[in-house]
């Protein structure tokens, strides 16, 4: 388990904050401009297109069938790689968490990573997903406690600078969502059982630190 202090400072990102909360964002920062724009102001007549990017896009899930069924779909994929995958995926359950966080939005949390184009989501269009409940310690009162439940990421995305960059914009909104709901700590539960090593190393690179753990007993 990965514990982060409430009052650790979120990232004042607009990009970041704003995505999160499913807010539109400008798609142009200060001081960046298009190498068009420059070569215009040269009086150039043509210039090499600039390296194509995949963007990243943060939102909370809308409720809509079509976001149901990626996080259900990608959900499934991720839960083969954990140490609970001999226990057989329930689709019900999975879009009963979908339902709680568009449902119950104060203490529930989807935050999707989408593609940054327009358009309907594609089954497997989801890049990752942090699943994520705000409640009271179960013997405390009156303070609050986040808990990212799951934090998925693409297979297709395993390995890659993408996939990082993918799970540390969700750590980010994570803490963003704690904090707007007034949580006092964040807890990381880690199960993925397949790359705990790489697993522990990204959550202390995020600023978290080990309090207790997981175990799972493999006695016959």
């Amino acid at each position: 388990m990965a514990v982060l202090n409430g009052g650790d400072s979120v990232s004042d990102d607009s990009d970041l904050s704003d995505e999160a909360m499913g807010r539109p964002v400008a798609q142009a920062q200060a001081g960046q401009v298009p190498v068009q724009a420059k070569a215009a102001a040269l009086g150039k007549t043509s210039v090499l297109a600039p390296p194509k990017r995949t963007s990243v896009k943060l939102r909370l899930a809308d409720g809509s069938e079509t976001d149901c069924r990626a996080g259900i779909h990608l959900a499934r994929g991720a839960h083969r790689h954990t140490v609970f995958r001999d226990i057989p995926f329930s689709d019900d359950k999975a879009r009963a968490i979908f339902d709680k966080a568009t449902g119950q939005p104060d203490r529930f949390g989807l935050i999707y990573a989408v593609p940054g184009v327009e358009g309907p989501l594609a089954k497997d269009g989801l890049l990752g997903f942090a699943s994520v409940q705000a409640g009271e310690h179960f013997l405390g009162t009156r303070t609050l406690i986040a808990t990212l439940q799951t934090l998925n990421i693409s297979q297709k995305l395993t390995g890659t600078l993408l996939g990082g960059k993918v799970a540390f914009r969700l750590v980010q909104a994570v803490r963003y969502w704690a904090k707007e709901r007034g949580c006092a700590h964040l807890l990381v539960h880690v199960t993925n059982g397949e790359n705990a090593e790489d697993a522990d190393r990204f959550f202390w690179r995020c600023g978290m630190v080990t309090a207790g753990g997981n175990y799972v007993d493999t006695s016959p």
